[in-house]
């Protein structure tokens, strides 16, 4: 186990050195001097920044540096914590950015995922229980259906029908404005009455999906010599379901949750934009269209490595979960 543990370490550290010379290129591939968007008249504080100001936040970002020592100044300051200045913001710090806007990015994500899981791994061992019946067929077309819908298509047809036409609930944002809270609890409705729409949109373009993982896993292991000797004990369905099938399946079912959630989290900027939603997707999409370059660096850098630890964290639980893989390993 220590061994398999020092060993996929080392291998998502090389992957996540090989993405930070992505995040790092891209930009500096885009035809122009980064450094010139700096000193443009889009800059938010152009007026207010003296050409003395300028040429310290040049040379902070090391841009009048060649390409190796940006390189090296750009792995550095990312292994101490460091993302930089936001060039949009000035001169907020990229980290205390994305601080602020994550814990909602995260909130939606969460929340979509759980319901999404949840009701994936009973709807799917049921569907596959029932393989061929009209549960079965109607996933399988929904899910082909849903799987090609575009997510800010799904929230515009939400938002038009329920914030609109039915104004059940509001048309943005993550909170009402100019309201003050007596409590916890009115806080805690308001945040989730806003967030209802996002997280049914998150949900619906992820639920057919992981229900059809569910279902294929388990009509694997329904095949297995176990299962046909629980049936032939005489135990119920719903215990060879759930307590025999569902169990075994559930481990690449596990493993494709918790990464798709990194996954979500820079795809949520769609669904953010269509509500207003004060996430990181909303961040992302705003530094993007600014050359706000720091900024859409520090995102990539902090969703890259969420991402990575939940693979990681997926390789030990799946681990943990299967005792045929420890013996492989030991073998």
């Amino acid at each position: 186990m220590y061994e398999f543990f020092i060993r996929k370490f080392i291998q998502y550290f090389v992957t996540f050195l090989i993405i930070l010379i992505v995040i790092f290129s891209i930009p500096r591939l885009l035809p122009g001097n980064p450094a010139d968007y700096i000193i443009s008249p889009s800059t938010q504080y152009v007026g207010e920044m003296s050409e003395i100001l300028r040429q310290q936040l040049i040379e902070r970002f090391g841009l009048n540096k060649s390409i190796i020592e940006q390189f090296f100044l750009f792995i550095t300051n990312t292994f101490t914590g460091y993302l930089g200045v936001s060039w949009k913001y000035f001169p907020k710090e990229v980290s205390a950015l994305i601080m602020e806007r994550l814990p909602w990015t995260l909130f939606l994500v969460v929340l979509s995922r759980t319901l999404s899981l949840t009701l994936a791994f009973f709807i799917g061992s049921i569907a596959a229980w029932k393989h061929g019946g009209k549960l079965d067929v109607t996933l399988q077309t929904l899910g082909l259906i849903t799987m090609a819908l575009p997510s800010f298509w799904v929230g515009l047809v939400l938002l038009t029908v329920f914030a609109l036409y039915i104004p059940i609930f509001p048309i943005g944002a993550a909170v009402s404005y100019g309201v003050i809270y007596r409590n916890a609890w009115e806080f805690i409705c308001d945040v989730l009455h806003h967030a209802f729409l996002p997280v049914m949109t998150l949900t619906i373009i992820t639920f057919f999906g992981d229900t059809l993982i569910m279902r294929n896993a388990m009509l694997e292991i329904l095949g297995e010599d176990f299962i046909l000797t629980a049936e032939a004990k005489g135990l119920k369905s719903r215990v060879i379901i759930f307590n025999h099938a569902a169990r075994n399946a559930a481990l690449p079912f596990i493993t494709g949750a918790l990464m798709s959630i990194g996954l979500m989290i820079t795809g949520a900027i769609f669904v953010e934009t269509t509500f207003s939603y004060p996430g990181v997707g909303a961040l992302l999409s705003e530094s993007f269209f600014s050359r706000d370059f720091p900024t859409v660096q520090g995102i990539l850098i902090i969703t890259s490595l969420i991402f990575i630890v939940l693979n990681f964290i997926a390789d030990l639980l799946y681990m943990w979960l299967d005792p045929r893989i420890r013996l492989m390993r030991v073998q």
